[in-house]
């Protein structure tokens, strides 16, 4: 009975993932169809910009600002506002001084938490207090978000702003990333993993269900951030910023959200190439699930936990049947596995197309021993999630409470 009910729940996921996914091909066909349309006849505006980026212990900046630097964008309409998060490594401090006392073709000014928070500060989460006091520095239309160790493509904002001038009535852009550099199992893993998730949060938005954004790649309309009031009263959440954007957005303005499919928009970023650097990243991930209660967001993690459950119980009872050479449950077990890591190829496949993260034919051959690792890691992460609730998790030096 264990088995069948454990099928059931596979079987919604997979009904679940193809009924976001039929909305990827049709949408990403017509939507562009529309863009070409549109773009022909219409001016092309550029809004004003501020880029803003919450910084702590980033040895890499430089290499960002200067991407951002070189935005195939008018000066006149870009600035940068970097919001140093009590930066204590040498190297990293040395960075942001030369950023500093550099000449940039665009406006940059960096603000240092500890001049404007106290010392009390210095050891808790405050990337959504930096983000805010870097908009309320902003007198641009936009603010575009990203991390400290992206790299955008030259043409990234003219390709976000594609949404803007598609729809004026948009109040927030999301788009995809990829691995700066490649080679590696972690990063690979973890590019794969990725792939399927901006699937995902491309789909699940355009279904009308927004389940997830990513804060290194994020457009909102200032406006708007200081209308919804942007992360209040989650301030002091370790994670989660851009869920709670995206919600919050959603939730006032359902039908101003785009996903940007232009490949010009998606930024990339420095993927984890170590192991206890990806499992501290992902449970940060993790930790955004209690970030902004929602039934609906709530409900997919759930279906998603318990499908990597009866998975993973799959893959014991196949083990343990092929042991004790007995293979009356192994066929259930097996279809069971094999619909589920056909619908997870599926979504790798699209969401690495999307980004242009080149797939070879060893890894769709070796998609199973993917899933198995993947089914193995996800259960240990939920669950020690949910252990472990509050107990922390370090991140760039900082022991994050992840208590909600």
């Amino acid at each position: 009975m264990t088995l069948y009910i454990g099928m059931g729940v596979v079987i919604a996921y997979c009904f679940f993932a193809m009924w976001l996914f039929w909305h990827w091909p049709i949408r990403l066909a017509k939507k562009e169809g529309q863009a070409a349309e549109i773009m022909k006849d219409k001016p092309y505006k550029l809004p004003t910009i501020d880029i803003v980026l919450s910084v702590r212990n980033e040895p890499l900046l430089e290499r960002t600002i200067d991407s951002l630097a070189q935005q195939d964008y008018p000066a006149d309409h870009l600035g940068v506002i970097i919001v140093d998060d009590f930066t204590n490594d040498e190297r990293s401090l040395s960075v942001l001084n030369q950023i500093e006392q550099k000449e940039w073709p665009i406006a940059l000014q960096i603000i240092r938490l500890h001049h404007k928070l106290s010392a009390s500060y210095a050891n808790l989460p405050n990337k959504k207090r930096a983000l805010t006091m870097g908009a309320k520095a902003s007198k641009a239309s936009f603010l575009a978000f990203t991390d400290g160790d992206c790299i955008a493509q030259p043409s990234w904002l003219k390709g976000l702003t594609r949404e803007i001038n598609r729809n004026n009535q948009c109040k927030m852009v999301l788009a995809g990333i990829k691995p700066i550099d490649q080679g590696g199992f972690v990063r690979h893993f973890a590019m794969m993993e990725q792939a399927a998730l901006t699937i995902l949060s491309g789909t699940s938005l355009m279904a009308g269900l927004p389940l997830m954004a990513n804060g290194a790649n994020l457009l909102i309309s200032r406006q708007v951030f200081e209308e919804i009031k942007a992360y209040y009263p989650w301030e002091g959440k370790p994670s989660g910023d851009d869920i709670i954007l995206l919600r919050k957005v959603h939730g006032k303005y359902p039908n101003d959200i785009a996903f940007c499919f232009h490949p010009n928009a998606i930024m990339k970023t420095q993927f984890p190439s170590d192991l206890p650097t990806f499992w501290n990243q992902r449970r940060r991930w993790a930790s955004k699930t209690f970030t902004m209660p929602s039934k609906q967001i709530t409900a997919v993690m759930m279906l998603m936990f318990f499908t990597q459950l009866f998975v993973a119980l799959f893959l014991g009872v196949i083990g343990i049947s092929l042991y004790n050479q007995d293979l009356k449950y192994v066929g259930i077990t097996c279809i069971g596995v094999f619909i589920k890591t056909l619908v997870d190829g599926i979504l790798i496949f699209y969401g690495a197309k999307y980004v242009q993260y080149p797939l070879k034919f060893i890894d769709i051959l070796l998609m199973p021993f993917f899933q198995v690792i993947s089914v193995l890691y996800n259960l240990v992460l939920g669950l020690q999630s949910i252990v472990s609730n509050g107990k922390g998790y370090l991140w760039k030096g900082r022991m994050v409470n992840t208590k909600p």
